[in-house]
This record gives structure tokens, sequence and C-alpha cells, in this order.
């Protein structure tokens, strides 16, 4: 007996205007003013940066490979993890990169010397000994975050297109932070955990293992978050816009800082035993990052739910016509629901018919991107990818029927 169908309420029109999807933008915009700041930002600041990395490496160069190795068992999955947030769209991997590469070479650099400048004036106004407790805490958050910021905003006006909706602007932000973590961490690492191999696992388990959810990949991906809504809600008011995207841009250097200030701060001090210590740290670094995390996470939350709604609305023309239904239209909606179907038809039909049906997911939720470029339903490209979606479709059924009139489905 064949499922019932899933009904799919469309939502009314969302306010503001739909994104314009399925438009992707190299970073390499060379009639774009500002392609050409980050290639000078990012080339000059990179002679500092190797300058830099190589006084680490004469430090202690076992300590700086095995920081780099065990950076990128971090690196990678926070790099997929927010690649994969968008679940209709993916950011153009040159865009993703380029940003990734502004947060560990350009803003690294220049928060170097903006921190070191910072903190002497702090260090003479306030005194050494409150500079020791609070430096960290007054100049890194607004220096920071400003620089990071910069790169979000380069990209944006690299490839406008890009960037249409909050999380996009998560992403880009959040990569921004990942690459900055990730340099700053071998800083750490190597001149500040000694550099020794022992140091660097113990700076790893401090500052990755421990505190690794709670810092620059969340403070720049808010900050992305922020840029992101004022530059599309563009059917808002000046003051609204900047009123929302600069609280979210002010909650990221507010969170930061509460992390650098000695404020709420339970870290264990040097007495304590190596268990203690492997306890107290990760609960030090909870109650200071939690409530950030769970603000965050609850935010990009309702920015993927509003993204569905926009799929929706998108996707409501091409209800009921052959190339979708209301039941696969429940099923791309959320990323987990798509892959549950795949692994379903691969048990019972084989990897070719999931093939098929990741081909024509892919190609439902490009249909649905195109509508929101195109106004007309008679529109050739329109045309075009319905056919594509039929052809595959066919394919589909013949593959799934020859597999299961074989002899692992007699």
């Amino acid at each position: 007996m064949a499922a019932a169908p899933v009904p799919v309420p469309v939502p009314a029109q969302p306010r503001g205007r739909l994104p314009r999807w399925a438009c992707q933008t190299s970073l390499f915009q060379l009639r774009e003013p500002a392609f050409w700041v980050y290639v000078l930002l990012v080339v000059g600041t990179g002679l500092l940066a190797v300058g830099q990395q190589q006084s680490l490496r004469a430090m202690s160069p076992s300590g700086w490979v095995l920081s780099w190795l065990l950076l990128l068992l971090y690196l990678v999955p926070v790099f997929l993890v927010v690649y994969l947030l968008d679940a209709y769209e993916r950011e153009p991997l040159s865009l993703v990169f380029g940003a990734l590469l502004w947060g560990a070479v350009a803003a690294t650099s220049l928060a170097g010397l903006a921190n070191h400048d910072w903190g002497a004036v702090v260090a003479r106004l306030l005194g050494p000994d409150v500079a020791a407790r609070w430096t960290a805490a007054l100049t890194a958050p607004l220096v920071e975050e400003t620089l990071k910021a910069l790169g979000v905003v380069l990209i944006y006006l690299i490839a406008r297109s890009e960037i249409n909706g909050v999380v996009d602007g998560f992403v880009y932000g959040a990569m921004v932070g990942l690459g900055f973590a990730v340099v700053e961490n071998v800083f750490y690492f190597v001149g500040q955990f000694g550099g020794q191999p022992a140091g660097v696992i113990g700076g790893f388990f401090v500052r990755v293992l421990a505190s690794g959810l709670y810092g620059h990949v969340l403070y720049t991906g808010l900050t992305g978050m922020g840029i992101a809504w004022f530059v599309t809600r563009t059917d808002l008011r000046l003051a609204r816009r900047l009123l929302v995207a600069g609280g979210l841009c002010l909650l990221a250097v507010v969170a930061h800082f509460l992390w650098n200030s000695p404020l709420l701060n339970v870290f264990p001090t040097g007495e304590a035993t190596p268990l203690e210590q492997l306890v107290a740290i990760p609960l030090a670094a909870a109650v200071k990052g939690v409530p950030f995390l769970v603000v965050v996470v609850l935010l990009v939350a309702l920015a993927r739910r509003q993204e569905r709604r926009w799929l929706q609305v998108a996707a409501a023309g091409e209800l009921g016509g052959p190339a979708l239904t209301a039941e696969e239209l429940h099923v791309l909606e959320q990323p987990r629901r798509r892959w549950r179907a795949r692994r379903a038809l691969r048990r019972r039909a084989g990897r070719r018919a999931a093939a098929l049906l990741r081909r024509l997911q892919r190609q439902q939720l490009s249909l649905a991107m195109l509508r929101t470029r195109l106004g007309d339903d008679d529109d050739p490209d329109l045309v075009v990818q319905r056919q594509r979606i039929i052809q595959t479709r066919q394919a589909l059924h013949a593959a799934v029927a020859g597999s299961l009139s074989g002899p692992a489905g007699a």
C-alpha cells in the first residue's frame, strides 16, 4: 500500500524578499575593487605571517609540527560542520577558503600588531598590575572582532549575491574565526605552553578540547550574522537594521570580553593536581562559554527555520507538477530527511538507486533556487531544469525496478 501523502503547508510570503539563490560567484572577481583590497592585505600580511611561523618553528621544530597536526584534527571537522550548515545552497568553496585565509593570515597578523600597541597604552594608563589582569579583555575583543569582521565585509563586497541570508553570514564569519583560532593556537602552544610535545598536548587540551566550542568561530559567526542581517534586510528601516546588526556584533565583543576577563574565572590554579585540572578546566570553560554557545545555537536554528520557509515559498509553484511532489518537498526541507531517504533506498535497491535519488534531490533544490530569480513559470531555464528532473526520476524508477526484479529483490 502506498504511503499517505505528507501535507506540506505553504506559508505566506515571509517578510522581506526571497533570497536570490542559485548564484555561484567565485572569489576571483577581478573587476571588483574589494577583491584587490583583499589580495593586497592578505599578501602583505602573509609575508609577516610566514616570518612569524618561521620564528615559532625555530623555537621548537617538533612542537610546531605537532601543533599543526593536532590543530588539523580540530580544523577539518569544524570546517565541515560549518560548511554543511547551509541546508540548501552551499557557499562557493573559493569564497569559503578566502574567508578562512583572511582569518588565518590577515586578521591574526594585524591583530598581533594592534594588540601589542594597545596593550602598551593600557599599561601606561592603568599600571602594570591592572594591565596584567585586564589587557587581554580590554584590547583583544574590539581589535580582533573588528579585523575579523572586515574579512566578512570584504567577502560581501567581492560577491554580494552570495550573502543572501543570515546563515550565509554565519558560515563566512565562522570560517574567518576558524582560521584565526587555528593560527592563534599555534602561537599559544609554542609560545606560552613551552613548545615541547607535552606542553603542546596540554595546550591542545586547554584551548581546543576544553574550550574550542566557545571561541572565535562563534564570535565571528555571530558578527557575520549581524553583517548579513544588515545587507539582506533592505526591506526594513535603516535604523532597525543598524540596531539589530550592531547588537549582534556587540554581543560577540562582549562574549569575547567576558572570556578574556578575570570575571567568572574559576579555572584551576597551578596547585591543582593533573586529575583535578582534567575535570576542572572543562567545567570552568563551560561556565564562561555555554551561555553564549546556547544563544548562538538558537539564533542559527531560527535562521535555518527562516530558510526552510523560504524554500517552501520558492517551491510552491512546482508542487503537483512533474518535478516536485508534496512528499518530496517534505524530505527536501531537512538534510537529515534527505540522508535517511537515500540510506533507506540504498538498503532496498542498491547504491545506484541511492545515487540517483541524491541527484534528483539536488536537481529539485536547484529548481527551487532558480524560482527565486526567475519570475516566469515558462522561463527556458526552468523548463530545462524540470526536464532534467523528469529524466532523473525515470532513471531512478528504472534502477529501483531493475534491482527489485533481480536476484537481490527476488
